[in-house]
């Protein structure tokens, strides 16, 4: 299908719209799209004009895209190379020397696999931070795809065992990091934009993050930053800087920017308090952080204290699958085990992957809910599509049922990108076919001197 042929103004009729508005709740009837925004949606809403695309969807499901809130579209290559490491030695083994040796095909066949991935499963908008060079390769991947994104270039100009290839002068990665945001931020009608991106308190000079605070604010430019995922790094911050991650953060000035911080694992009662005063986003990771047996969060305090929490499912080296579904069963789930079950309701979970994951990363007064005037950004799942039957409750439905299959339709700026299960704007084949050529040569560079 070609996307430029879709109708400007279309509707689906006969849908349960799951609005993730607490205004409207569940809504069987249509939802009207003109241009990229939602224009009507309702119970009964008056018979289409005669140029509006009608499409029946009958007891199909209907939800706001869902937010992937980090994730690591360089690492896509590397899937399966780092089992059973913990995080110090993940990054320093496989993980660095395999971000450090990518160059712009490399680059550009991992972004294009992990972003297809991601759509596959729903995820209409992504959270990206970039290795170090060829950032752009990305943005690219983003707009040629139609997914939305917020991507950034990972900044580090300090570290113990870090590959020569990943350092850079910390003012020169910065200059970059604000000329890719110049041309970027903003681009296909508001469909990419721009985060600072230093990677964590160890690989950050305390002059850069100062550096950095000053230019984010004076442009209100957020930062993405990882804190807090292990002890190992605590302790180490603590050597390197005489404070835990987020107080270094705090005395730098990065909590008074627009901030969003991945994983705060481990992070205390003061540090929470920490956080709701600055109204920094948190994104949760499960997957990565049972898988490198980092820790389970306490999602369930944090939602208590009314932070503003999305999931990720970060890096596919550190998850294996890029699917927001399993993210949001195995979150549900592990805290579970921490809290007992009745101390979050599904629903959250679902919140979590939609409207409060789009608070968290700044960008809910577009995205993260079906109500007028927003982006038309939207996932459908067809009768027969979820492994619950209609009759059961529609938040354990979605929070556990969904993980499984994958939406039917997907919709970016009222444009499809999937359809019938299907990539419209790419081959997913073709994609595999030169992931699989390009992982190859990658791990070969990764294994060879420099890095």
């Amino acid at each position: 299908m070609n996307r430029m042929s879709w109708p400007r103004r279309w509707r689906l009729e006969r849908v349960q719209l799951v609005t993730q508005d607490p205004s409207l709740g569940v809504v069987e009837g249509s939802i009207e799209i003109e241009g990229d925004r939602i224009a009507a949606l309702g119970p009964s809403l008056p018979p289409a004009a005669p140029d509006v695309r009608c499409l029946d969807r009958q007891d199909w499901i209907a939800l706001p895209g869902l937010i992937q809130g980090h994730i690591h579209l360089c690492q896509t290559l590397l899937r399966g190379t780092a089992e059973g490491l913990p995080l110090e030695r993940w990054l320093k083994e496989i993980v660095w020397p395999g971000e450090a040796a990518h160059d712009e095909a490399s680059l550009r066949a991992s972004a294009r696999l992990g972003i297809a991935e991601a759509l596959l499963h729903g995820a209409t908008t992504l959270v990206d931070m970039g290795t170090v060079r060829h950032t752009e390769v990305i943005a690219q991947a983003v707009e040629e795809l139609g997914v939305r994104a917020l991507v950034g270039k990972a900044l580090m100009d300090t570290g113990a065992d870090v590959p020569p290839a990943l350092l850079e002068d910390g003012t020169a990665a910065l200059d970059e990091s604000l000329a890719l945001h110049d041309r970027w931020h903003g681009a296909a009608r508001d469909r990419i934009r721009v985060a600072l991106a230093p990677r964590f308190t160890l690989s950050v000079s305390q002059p850069l993050w100062e550096a950095i605070a000053r230019e984010a604010r004076s442009r209100r430019i957020i930062v993405h930053t990882h804190i807090s995922e292990t002890p190992w790094e605590n302790q180490s911050c603590q050597e390197m800087h005489g404070a835990t991650p987020l107080r270094a953060l705090e005395r730098w000035g990065i909590l008074a920017c627009e901030t969003l911080l991945v994983h705060a694992i481990w992070i205390d009662e003061a540090e929470r308090a920490i956080l709701r005063a600055s109204d920094a986003g948190v994104i949760h990771c499960p997957a990565s952080n049972a898988k490198l047996g980092s820790g389970v969060a306490d999602v369930a305090t944090w939602l208590e204290a009314g932070l503003a929490v999305g999931l990720g499912s970060d890096g596919a080296a550190c998850n294996d699958t890029l699917s927001v579904p399993a993210d949001m069963r195995l979150a549900a789930q592990l805290q579970s085990l921490r809290h007992g079950p009745e101390r979050v309701p599904p629903e959250r979970w679902l919140e979590m992957a939609t409207i409060l994951g789009a608070r968290a990363i700044g960008w809910a007064d577009q995205i993260g809910s079906l109500s007028v005037g927003k982006q038309a950004d939207l996932i459908l799942y067809g009768p027969e599509d979820l492994s619950w039957g209609p009759d059961l409750p529609l938040g354990h439905r979605l929070t556990f049922g969904t993980p499984g299959p994958r939406p039917r339709e997907v919709y970016v700026q009222g444009q499809p990108v999937v359809q019938d299960g299907e990539l419209v704007a790419a081959d997913a084949s073709e994609i595999r076919r030169e992931a699989s050529v390009q992982r190859r040569r990658l791990l070969e560079r990764s294994r060879g001197p420099g890095h």
